[in-house]
């Protein structure tokens, strides 16, 4: 189970720009850092806690920039939308 965390905590470090899966991956790898935080390999599951604390809050500080530049009007979604149109 911990060196699982490590594995999802490494691919999500990769994958944190998307941010629905950066923070599905993270909250996934915490819990099962947690639940293998109790065998006997403690210190691959610290490490893969760390690993998934330090995505999910880079996935939460993506989202919130996001959301952020979508309500001010900094980043349209219109002109994407049209060029992917015109490539059709």
């Amino acid at each position: 189970m911990a060196r699982n965390s490590v594995k999802i905590g490494i691919i999500m470090l990769a994958l944190w720009v998307i941010p629905i899966v950066g923070f599905i991956l993270a909250v996934t790898g915490l819990v099962i850092g947690i639940t293998g935080y109790s065998s006997s390999k403690d210190a691959m599951a610290r490490a893969g806690i760390f690993l998934n604390s330090l995505g999910l809050g880079l996935s939460l500080l993506n989202i919130t920039v996001s959301i952020y530049l979508l309500l001010s009007g900094e980043f349209d979604l219109l002109p994407l939308i049209e060029q992917l149109e015109q490539l059709d």
